[in-house]
This record gives structure tokens, sequence and C-alpha cells, in this order.
């Protein structure tokens, strides 16, 4: 599922022919057309396993993501499982100079909101130049948040915003074992098992429907453990879905 159309086509194109008894077809639309499509009654009965793999869970904040995941565990039968990545590293440094390296590249992909939002809008109310990307992460909300600043006064769309101004476009919230367990419940979800690197950095949570409570859950999810390798290369296909800038 994807909002780009030739992003789908070229997701498609890379595993067509290489299954013999899987056939691989794609829905073009936001999350809520893929919900809206779930729920269908021809869809409704089948068995399914709803993967969402590379942690833009964490582009909500905690109520969001919640409330977001409870409108899917609502459609899962009692066969249907769920596969969630999340991000579990809550290390300040290395979160900071994950969202802010050296070179500059994620810096220049948030900038990139700043072309796709002229695309939108169909005018340029927003020159590169005069904006720059600052980065911080929030210790006590256990999250990083991305900001676009000018470097002088501008006008947008004839609001004026002073140089320095921080304007929020990002945020993604980092989550320990007892944020996520209380993620899953809220959301109405039972852990069946739980994969993570060695370090315990990333997880990828197998889950099923289950009641919404305030009590712990009475299951003692199987802990298994796969390679930081084998756990990064899950990441990258599934990243960049909630995120609102295209290239």
């Amino acid at each position: 599922m994807d909002l780009s159309l030739p992003e789908l086509q070229r997701t498609l194109a890379a595993v067509d022919g290489i299954y013999k008894h899987v056939h691989c077809h794609g829905l073009l639309g936001t999350y809520d057309d893929g919900l809206a499509w779930l729920k269908g009654p021809e869809n409704l009965e089948k068995p399914k396993c709803v993967l969402w793999m590379g942690s833009s869970i964490g582009n909500l904040n905690r109520t969001d993501a919640a409330a977001f995941l409870k409108g899917f565990s609502a459609v899962l039968g009692a066969q249907d499982t769920m596969l969630i990545g999340i991000d579990a590293c809550q290390d300040t440094d290395k979160v900071f100079h994950a969202y802010n390296d050296k070179e500059g590249k994620t810096h220049e992909f948030v900038l990139n909101g700043l072309t796709h939002a002229n695309r939108l809008l169909g005018r340029e109310l927003f020159h590169k130049d005069d904006w720059r990307v600052t980065g911080e992460y929030d210790v006590e909300a256990g999250r990083h948040q991305a900001f676009v600043s000018p470097v002088r006064n501008v006008m947008v769309d004839g609001m004026q915003i002073k140089a320095g101004e921080r304007v929020r476009i990002e945020e993604s919230y980092k989550y320990s074992l007892l944020q996520s367990t209380d993620l899953w419940r809220n959301a109405g979800l039972v852990p069946q098992a739980r994969f993570g690197d060695r370090i315990d950095q990333y997880r990828e949570s197998l889950l099923q429907h289950g009641p919404s409570s305030n009590g712990l859950p009475s299951f003692a999810p199987s802990i298994q453990v796969m390679s930081t390798s084998s756990v990064q290369k899950s990441l990258g296909r599934f990243h960049s879905l909630l995120n609102p800038f295209q290239f």
C-alpha cells in the first residue's frame, strides 16, 4: 500500500514472478483507505496479517497511536494478526545523531517537505534557502522533534514568520518495553511474540485482537532474537509510509 502510484508500481515489479503460490496486489491510498478496504464484506472473513514493519507508528503521539491501531484491531478476526515495528532506542545521544547526521541528509529530507508543500499548493510559498532545520530529543516525552525555522523574517500566505521562530514539522516517539505494552493494551491488541535486535533498540511485535483494559495482560509473550542486520533489512521498505514528504 502506498500513496505514490510510481512507488507502488516499482515495489510490485520487484516481486513480480518471484513466488509461485503467492500473488501480490497493490492498494493506492491512505491508511484510512486501507482500513476501509479491510472492512469490506469481501475481506472481513478472509484470514489476514497486517504488516507495518517500519516503526512509523512513532510519528503519532502515544494517544493517537493507540486510537489509530484500535481501528485496525477492530477488523481482525480470531486468527488474524498484525506485525508492527517499533523503535525502542531511548539513548539521547544516539537518537539525536540519527536524525541530525553530519552529512545533513536527514535535514535535507525534512526540507523536502517544504518543496512538497509548494507542489501541493501549486505555488512557491516556501523558498528552501530561507529555512534551516533544527532537531532535539525530548527526554521527558521520549521523542525526537524536528523544526524548520526561517533565517530571516518571511511572509507565508499573508502570515509573517519571524527569523528563528520554530515550526515543528516532525516528531518520532520511542518506546520502552513498558510503553509498548501500554500501547498494545490501549489499542486492544495482545502480543503473541516479540522479535528484536540483541541490544533491544528495535522490535517487531506479532499481535492479535484482544480486549482493551487498564490491567496488565495475562499472556507471557515469547521472545525471539534476530540479528541486528536482519532487523535493519526489514526497515527501509516501510519506514516512510506515514511521512507526508515525497520526493
